[in-house]
């Protein structure tokens, strides 16, 4: 009986560890995921300004940014 409790404590060790690596691992793949599109509404952000500061139509910085024209207007 004792060998059969150490192979199910043994079981849900592992079962737990395997579990808390792939959140773990899932967790770094989503903020990875987030970083880039943050990063990119940044980039987009910056390009709309600096299109605005050039006079650039705003159809032609909704274009290329890819931000909505309420977004930009208020740049």
């Amino acid at each position: 009986m004792l060998v059969a409790e150490y192979d199910y404590d043994t079981d849900i060790a592992v079962q737990r560890e395997e579990s808390l690596r792939i959140g773990i691992q899932q967790g770094i793949e989503q903020g990875i995921e987030q970083g880039f599109a943050d990063g990119s509404y940044q980039k987009a952000l910056e390009t709309a300004k600096l299109m605005k500061g050039m006079n650039y139509p705003i159809n032609d910085i909704c274009t290329i940014s890819g931000l909505p024209k309420k977004e930009i207007e208020a740049l």
